[in-house]
């Protein structure tokens, strides 16, 4: 999901740290109950399961991002939840775009049962999203999350925000960096690529305030362009893995060749993806990013 200005947060940088960090966790926080319980409500619920999933990708940056403020005991508590979270709505999303794909190209008999077949598991890949909610329901989140906030806002009361996101953002960008300059050799690469990129991409929205807007803005649009390049061959190698587990289950029954030679198909789509981003990700590309992340820095010092 490219960022929008609504996601990019403004606030005063010199504002401390515990006040800044319970403001916009509570804004995370919000938005995964809220798309939680769409999800597990409306009868039209792919975009929420979507916007779920990226939610909690969102709250669990800004957790980790914050996590020197957060009592750790309870900040290992809700990232356990986050993720389990996060993991079915995945599931979900992934059932979504792969059964989206074949719809628009099923115009035989077989090709349409096997819509048919992914059109059924859809509606069962909500049931985890669904215990999900009880989970937390009976767990009392409303609360958890109110008293967690409660105390982050009262928190290093003597740190700006500003100091804080000076000695936090740097070890997050040469994470990236470190990453972004190793070989490319299989999805998994290309895979740890597209999380590091994100991770960058939220912090960047958190500590927004810190940057010049023409910095920042240049920076963003240059990862928005790296995960979309990115995401052409992620979402094959997920539709390849998808279809490969189906094609072990059961539940294949007499399509399993047609599932089996889907899944090379979406192999062959996701190598020659790769082939072509590492050729898209030279070493002038790289050290222009690089670059841009350094002046960033620079300037939020």
């Amino acid at each position: 999901m490219v960022a929008s200005d609504s996601s990019i947060v403004r606030i005063d940088y010199h504002a401390p740290v515990g006040y800044v960090a319970a403001e916009m966790l509570r804004e995370r926080f919000d938005t995964v109950w809220t798309e939680l319980r769409a999800v597990c409500s409306m009868s039209d619920y792919a975009e929420h399961v979507h916007t779920l999933r990226v939610a909690t990708r969102r709250t669990l940056a800004a957790v980790d991002v914050f996590r020197g403020v957060i009592p750790a005991k309870r900040r290992k508590w809700f990232e356990k939840k986050l993720r389990q979270v996060r993991r079915a709505a995945g599931e979900a999303r992934d059932l979504d775009v792969l059964t989206d794909r074949l719809r628009k190209n099923s115009a035989t008999s077989a090709r349409r049962q096997l819509v048919a077949m992914l059109a059924q598991q859809r509606r069962k890949s909500r049931d985890p999203i669904r215990a999900q909610l009880k989970k937390l329901k009976d767990a009392g989140w409303p609360s958890r999350v109110n008293r967690l906030l409660e105390d982050v806002s009262v928190r290093r009361r003597r740190t700006s925000f500003r100091a804080f996101a000076r000695r936090r953002f740097g070890p997050i960008v040469a994470s990236f960096v470190d990453t972004a300059g190793r070989a490319l050799r299989d999805n998994d690469d290309i895979h740890s690529l597209r999380i590091e990129g994100k991770k960058l991409r939220y912090a960047m929205e958190i500590f927004s305030s810190v940057f010049p807007a023409d910095v920042r803005g240049r920076c963003q649009r240059a990862l928005e362009r790296l995960q979309k390049t990115l995401g052409e061959c992620t979402d094959h190698a997920s539709a390849a893995d998808r279809l490969y587990r189906w094609s072990r289950s059961i539940n294949a029954g007499h399509n399993r060749d047609m599932i089996v030679a889907l899944c090379g198909d979406e192999n062959k789509k996701a190598n020659r993806a790769r082939k072509a981003f590492c050729k898209w990700w030279n070493r002038t590309r790289r050290r222009s990013l690089e670059r841009r992340l350094d002046r960033t820095l620079r300037h939020s010092a």
